[in-house]
């Protein structure tokens, strides 16, 4: 795993920890940022070096802010110094604003990201493949999609997301559990658990933080599951992914689904469903759950 120091300005800050961060980690790269890093009570400088030293690669988010801060000229001359000549491609300007750009980047003339405009996916490709990261898509493309689900989520919208194989989903949301919404419960249809009805509904119990007891069926499973959700103080928001799965399960009976639809129409339950195929084809069209309100996110593969 190549360990990426980022060095920038707070003026820049937003964008870093909102978006190029992400990519990075969900791309698989080890991210060594000051914001998760650096403790209270020890000398920035002392830390910004000890951390700095410690990567493979140094992007720099370079902007007019962070060449008149004399902390992120620090971090760049001591990038630069590892390889003034930018011939080893330790080094990545990255410009994220206008800026008139220093002797000690433009005698060398590298190539730099231009990601003034995110939304452009040649500058990300550059950056990740420097870094040795690799989304399956572009970023511009991953962003959106955790963009829209976290907007779904928010709004407790049961939404589908459908992805092509070789997209990095499960960094995804894994990122989206970690930095916005840690009540998010997930729930793997590929773990034998939840093979059962019955071991289903415990899976999900338990993934939402508590160990119901659940009678076995027809003696109130689904009863006791509906008073588990009736006594949270908000919404249960449960990821199921690999849900390809869920119509091969014969003890995924017509009960299960009638009362998942009750739960979400009565807002108890949020789900996030990952699957390959879309939600709405893999169940069939007089199916308890092929007619709920449930969007769709794609997360296609990108050249």
């Amino acid at each position: 795993m190549t360990k990426i120091f980022i060095s920038y300005n707070h003026q820049q800050g937003k964008w870093v920890w909102e978006r190029l961060a992400p990519c990075l980690k969900a791309g698989g790269a080890e991210v060594l940022i000051d914001r998760e890093r650096f403790e209270v009570g020890k000398a920035v400088v002392g830390q910004m070096d000890a951390l700095q030293g410690q990567a493979d690669k140094h992007v720099l988010v370079l902007s007019e802010d962070y060449l008149k801060s004399d902390y992120c000229r620090h971090e760049m001359d001591r990038a630069v110094d590892l390889d003034p000549d930018f011939q080893l491609g330790t080094v990545m300007p990255v410009l994220r604003s206008a800026c008139e750009l220093p002797h000690a980047i433009t005698r060398p003339n590298p190539l730099y990201a231009d990601l003034r405009d995110d939304q452009q996916p040649d500058p990300w490709a550059n950056v990740l493949r420097s870094c040795n990261a690799d989304l399956g898509t572009t970023a511009p493309t991953w962003l959106t999609a955790r963009d829209v689900l976290v907007d779904y989520l928010g709004r407790n919208q049961s939404v589908n997301l459908i992805v092509q194989k070789g997209v990095n989903w499960q960094k995804l949301i894994n990122h989206i559990t970690k930095d916005y919404f840690a009540d998010l419960a997930l729930v793997d249809l590929e773990d034998p658990d939840t093979m059962s009805r019955k071991g289903l509904l415990a899976t999900i119990s338990m993934a939402l933080g508590a160990r119901v007891a659940l009678p076995e069926k027809p003696r109130g499973d689904l009863a006791a599951f509906k008073a588990f959700l009736g006594a949270r103080p908000s919404v249960a928001r449960v990821a199921l992914t690999h849900f390809d799965l869920a119509p091969r399960r014969r003890y995924y009976d017509v009960d299960l689904f009638a009362a998942l639809r009750y739960f979400i129409e009565r807002n108890k339950l949020v789900l996030l469903v990952q699957s390959h195929t879309p939600f709405g084809a893999l169940l069939p069209k007089d199916h308890l759950l092929s007619n709920i309100n449930i969007l769709n996110v794609e997360l296609e593969v990108q050249p």
